[in-house]
């Protein structure tokens, strides 16, 4: 036989093959034959499960790009103690750190509570029915622990659930490595020879053992159900509006939808838009949960087996015309006004004449979306919107627009005001000038700066009824805006086959005509006994801004998704020309009038020419107008002859100390408050120029504090 080098080594190389194959065969005869013996059922992945992922609501955001409105999702820690079991006080020392909470107050809330449900049970008694009482005490398997919780918080407490010790555990297993330690000191005692001593101290050590561990497993049975369902969460979404009460109105809020079927789901409850842009956006905000398929293996994904798996796609972001800036602003003057006037309501509204875009809208009284704890509901209307009142002599913009563009008459012709008091033929009752003007033979533009009644309606006596209601019509005052916060009410109405169907309303009043047998211009020439919106009026004094063309008022300029990238862009958008560009000029220098030497010298800027009209109405009580309640507006725009911005104020009930009831006085001094905000937000560049003022290397903008000297 050949023992040569070569063959040696090929012998031993064969031997080492061999017994290769012999140790993968003996692994694979224990993990498919002996290993599923053991284990049991629990080889076999479970059943499998689903896994809801939720999606989070859009944003909201202003021009600039500020949040206003933001989402998160948040865990309300509950606790089952059926489940927990003598276990509370370790448990309660292991969350308190997390939670934040004294372990004293978690312990407290870890405690069984227990109910009684009453039934009533019929049995036989003798072969009759008897009714019995049955009171059965039980255990509230859903204890509060935590609320507002953060999801990361939340994966850490049940991280540490799974992993970290109890005491009893600790313990136990101190006492099995203490007997391992004795049966080797005891071992390492006994001589080698002495076989049968050797022998007892390893049987006495192995028994000791079995004992420890047999308790080992029986602890770690009973923590299985608190570790895995003594703590629980629900997840839950919150809404979260970081600047509290600016721009509410506009934003409105949510609420959530307690479908129990919805509870069952693991999901958050949906979150439903209650108001304003929430409500008329919902399906835009509303985001779409995500979806795993799964199945455990020794209580870990076996992750072969996945099967569909869906990312959650959270809702679009809402961009807004809105400048929180200008917000700011506008609510800062309403508050200022308030304290002035005590009104019982107020609402401004600032637009870009241009394109219509809504800048700001503020109604007082007003509410905060994170808590909405209000002392009234009235802090809820969005009176912009809601609230028609007769806008007086604000109305006169469209009389003397549709006089100027019929051509009955210029602004220089002279017209007789009668002495402020005149007896109209076939009216039927006496005009009256307020404010104590007595005024004669006067231009036109000088009753319109003066705000005379008497001049409005022998102006209007030259239109004919047909005519002067399109132009109310033109002017959008008889019909919806179709702003997109206005709220979408669904009812349910009678068809004409007597079955129910859905009737969609919107909560934007659309203004009316009032109820009068016989409707002439001269009835309506100075604002009384129609009903208009502040939204419909300032975005009429807008549309003399705009050189005639009435814009649809835009409040969500795009919308994105939750990537960033655009999804919908929203143009703007001309509804009709109401009167031509010569006739929106003349009405340019009338109002101006108003604000150079009529009734709305408090409007004045220094930097700029503005163009605006006052207005009071005297409020309807009972059917009869009172001498003690009114309704103050003042509306205009600025710089006068190129119009950046158009701004309204309105004030119901103000004050009657010092007649501060009339526009001119109320509501006036809250326009100029916000129109040299917007100027200075805006860097506009100034349209007059004092003497004093050097003009030379204007730059365009407004000079900052920052500025060299």
């Amino acid at each position: 036989m050949d023992r040569s080098p070569q063959f040696r080594r090929l012998w031993l190389l064969s031997w080492g093959l061999c017994a290769g194959f012999v140790a993968v065969a003996v692994r694979l005869v224990y993990l498919q034959a002996i290993l599923p013996r053991e284990v049991g059922p629990r080889s076999a992945p479970e059943p499998e499960i689903e896994i809801k992922r939720p999606a989070l609501r859009g944003e909201i955001r202003d021009a600039m790009g500020t949040p206003l409105v933001q989402s998160r999702v948040a865990v309300t820690v509950r606790a089952d103690p059926v489940q927990i079991g003598p276990f509370a006080p370790e448990l309660a020392r292991l969350a308190a750190p997390y939670l934040e909470l004294p372990e004293t107050e978690v312990l407290a809330r870890l405690q069984p509570m227990r109910f009684s449900q009453t039934n009533w049970v019929v049995t036989q008694t003798n072969g009759r029915p008897v009714t019995n009482l049955q009171v059965t005490v039980k255990t509230h398997r859903a204890n509060l622990v935590a609320t507002n919780v953060s999801v990361a918080v939340w994966d850490q407490l049940f991280a540490a659930l799974q992993t970290n010790d109890f005491p009893a555990l600790v313990a136990l297993r101190r006492e099995r490595d203490q007997i391992r330690a004795r049966v080797r000191e005891e071992r390492a005692a006994v001589r080698w020879w002495d076989l049968p001593a050797l022998w007892m101290a390893r049987r006495e050590a192995a028994v000791a053992e079995r004992g420890v561990q047999r308790e080992l497993r029986l602890l770690r049975k009973d923590l299985l159900p608190c570790r895995r369902k003594g703590l629980f969460p629900e997840f839950v979404h919150l809404r979260q509006y970081p600047h509290d009460h600016l721009a509410a109105h506009v934003l409105g809020f949510t609420t959530n939808d307690f479908n129990p079927a919805l509870r069952e789901s693991g999901l958050p409850l949906p979150m439903r838009g209650a108001q304003g842009l929430e409500q008329r956006c919902q399906n835009i905000l509303e985001g779409s949960p995500g979806l795993l398929r799964m199945r455990l293996l020794l209580g870990r994904e076996y992750v072969p087996s996945r099967g569909r798996d869906v990312p959650p796609l959270d809702g679009n972001t809402l961009v807004l015309s809105l400048d929180i800036r200008i917000q700011e602003a506008v609510e800062r003057a309403l508050d200022e006004a308030i304290a002035r006037l005590n009104p019982s309501s107020m609402c401004a509204i600032v637009v870009r004449p241009s394109t219509g875009d809504i800048l700001a809208l503020a109604n007082r009284p007003t509410f905060n979306p994170n808590q909405r704890r209000v002392e009234s509901l009235e802090a809820f209307k969005n009176r912009a919107l809601t609230e028609s009142f007769e806008p007086g002599s604000t109305f006169k913009i469209v009389t003397l627009s549709a006089v100027l563009n019929e051509g009955r008459a210029t602004l220089e012709e002279p017209i007789d005001c009668h002495g402020g008091r005149w007896v109209v033929p076939g009216l039927g009752r006496p005009v009256r000038d307020d404010q104590a003007h007595h005024l004669g033979v006067v231009s036109v533009e000088e009753a319109f700066a003066h705000s005379s009644n008497v001049g409005a309606v022998a102006l209007s006596l030259r239109l004919q009824t047909n005519q002067f209601l399109q132009y109310i019509r033109d002017f959008g005052f008889l019909a919806r805006t179709g702003i997109e916060c206005a709220e979408l009410w669904t009812n349910r109405v009678a068809g004409t086959d007597g079955r129910p169907r859905m009737a969609v309303s919107f909560g934007e009043t659309p203004g009316r005509l009032p109820s009068w047998d016989r409707l002439t211009p001269s009835s309506l020439a100075f604002g009384y006994g129609l009903r208009v919106t502040p939204l419909q009026s300032v975005m009429a004094a807008a549309a003399i801004a705009n050189g005639g063309v009435l814009m649809k008022p835009r409040l969500v300029q795009k919308v994105l998704t939750a990537g960033g990238q655009l999804a919908w862009d929203n143009p703007t958008q001309a509804v009709r020309t109401v009167v031509s560009p010569a006739t929106a000029a003349l009405m340019v220098r009338a109002m101006c009038a108003v604000v150079d030497s009529g009734t709305g010298k408090a409007a004045a800027l220094e930097d700029f020419e503005v163009a605006g009209k006052t207005g009071t109405a005297k409020l309807a009580v009972n059917g009869r107008y009172t001498t003690t309640d009114y309704y103050a507006s003042f509306v205009g725009f600025f710089p006068a002859h190129h119009p950046e911005v158009a701004i309204i104020v309105t004030a119901d009930r103000p004050t009657t100390a010092g007649k501060a009831y009339y526009g001119s006085k109320a509501c006036a001094p809250a326009f100029r408050a916000i129109a040299s905000e917007v100027a200075n937000i805006l860097q506009l560049a100034p349209t007059v120029i004092r003497s004093n003022t050097v003009t030379a290397g204007w730059s365009g903008r407004m000079p900052s504090l920052t500025d060299p000297p």
